[in-house]
Parts: structure tokens; sequence; C-alpha cells
């Protein structure tokens, strides 16, 4: 079968005819459950079972679910490397652990429910999945505003929200969809220098966005970083230093270098004036 998918909205609202859930960055999958064994489909329709066999998926009655499979880490990066990876599984379980996050039920003892009412469709979730060590049932909440300030403030991918009336119907976009966060890639031009215990290498890193011939100042990212990472770049920047500015004019008080590295941020939008709002630092290109 084909899962039911969102929309885009811009912002969330309070209305009584919606839930609203978290966001999950994963991957989706239906998951067919019965009492000796589990099936796991992905959106694009491959069977993923052989993938996650450590799952300990378990149901009262045997039922169709629909869900997502997040890392156990919380990054998206771990669940990458499990998505087609067919070797090494067993140590693949020890170092990229697993979720499921299941949200919906669309079949129950070999009964159809896509035309049941979401409302009731969650009442019967609830009724037959038995939670495990590593499946779980995904939260939800009527007020769509506050669990979206709380997914922002811990760095989450975003919320959905459901029409508690609404039937499922695969492959169309009902739900919406708020994110809390977009991604791009933009040029280190320059960092600011680091205080505390990032005294000796940088504090943020200022960036510009590349538009044809044209470097755009978009503000600076100093979140995001691991230890690692942090002396990584440092030592890049240092070989990358020069005394020029690639805007043409200094935005903010910064030692500048060559603008040749490209990086990932993820940030929530751009301000009026075309800053980066929230950004967190994602990766290197």
């Amino acid at each position: 079968m084909k899962p039911m998918l969102a929309r885009l909205q811009d912002k969330p609202f309070v209305d009584p005819r919606y839930i609203w859930e978290p966001k999950y960055d994963g991957i989706r999958i239906i998951a067919t459950v019965n009492p000796s064994y589990y099936e796991l489909q992905a959106r694009s329709g491959a069977d993923k079972t052989k993938l996650f066999p450590e799952l300990e998926l378990k149901t009262k009655l045997p039922a169709v679910l629909d869900g997502e499979l997040v890392s156990s880490t919380g990054k998206f990066n771990g669940i990458q490397h499990r998505a087609n990876r067919i070797n090494g599984i067993a140590r693949a379980i020890q170092d990229y652990p697993v979720t499921y996050e299941v949200f919906d039920v669309v079949e129950l003892q070999g009964v159809n429910l896509q035309r049941t009412p979401l409302s009731r469709r969650k009442d019967i979730l609830e009724e037959v999945l038995i939670e495990t060590s590593n499946v779980s049932l995904t939260p939800y909440t009527d007020d769509g505003v506050k669990l979206f300030d709380d997914m922002l403030a811990a760095g989450k991918e975003g919320i959905m929200g459901k029409l508690l009336s609404g039937t499922y119907r695969e492959d169309k976009r009902d739900w919406l969809k708020v994110k809390c966060n977009q991604t791009d890639e933009f040029v280190i031009c320059g960092y600011t220098p680091g205080t505390g215990w990032r005294a000796s290498t940088f504090g943020a890193l200022v960036l510009g966005k590349q538009d044809g011939d044209k470097l755009t100042y978009v503000g600076s990212v100093g979140t995001g970083f691991d230890d690692q990472e942090i002396a990584a770049l440092y030592k890049h920047l240092l070989e990358l230093q020069n005394d020029i500015c690639p805007f043409g004019y200094p935005p903010e008080p910064a030692v500048w270098v060559m603008p040749e590295m490209v990086i990932k941020v993820r940030f929530l939008e751009y301000t009026n004036d075309s800053r980066l709002r929230f950004p967190a630092y994602k990766g290197r290109v």
C-alpha cells in the first residue's frame, strides 16, 4: 500500500477538529504485524524487513501499522546508515539503533480501516499496539502552537496536523506538516574568535549565500559542532585565511578566509534583512 502524505502548512494553529504530532526525521514504514512475524515496507514499496530484525514489534491482534523508523540517537545520519545496509547488520544494530514511532493503524484482523475516522483509528491503535523498548506510540495534542514551540526549542524536524474526522487516503496529501527548519548550503567567508572553552578556535562561522558570481552575507552560525568537527574546521580555516572580506565590506568583525568551503546549515527562516534565523551547523558538503 502507499502511505498517506502531507502538504506544507505555513504555521500551526489551534482547532478542536485537529490533532498535532511530532514530525519525525526518518524512514516512513508500513508494518504488517502478525503473532509470529512482521513485514516492513518503505514508502517506495521496497521490503525493509531484513534490515531491521531487532524491532520488538507486537500487537494484540494482527494489524497493519503506519509509522516512522527513526534513529535512537536523534540524528538522521544514524537512520541513513541503516536504510540500505544489507551487510554487517548485527554491528549496525549496535552502532545505529532505531525506534519505530507508530502513529496510525490502517487494518485490523484483515478489516480495512482506511475509511474509519482518525479519532477512532487512534483509539484502536492505543488498544492494539504493545509498546516495547524500540516501538513507541506517537504522542499527540490539540495545541499545535505549543507543540511547535516545543519542537523548535528542541531542534526537531517539525509537527504534523491531522483532521480527527479524516479518513486514511493512500498517496493523498491531506495531512499538514509545519517544518521547524530549512536546510541549505552556504559558503564560509570568515569566522569570529572563540571565547571560553573555544577560545583557541572559533566562535561562529560567517556565512555567505552564493548566487552566480555574487556572495550575499546571511549572518553566522555558532552551534551544532562537536569538538572533533570544530578542530577539523579550524585547521582548514587557518589554511584559507586572508585579509580580504569577500562581501566587499565587513558586515561584522571577523577573520576573513577565502570563500571555498561549503557547509550545510539548518535554520528556521530568513529574517526581513536576509539573515538566517536560528541557524545550526549540519556538516560539510
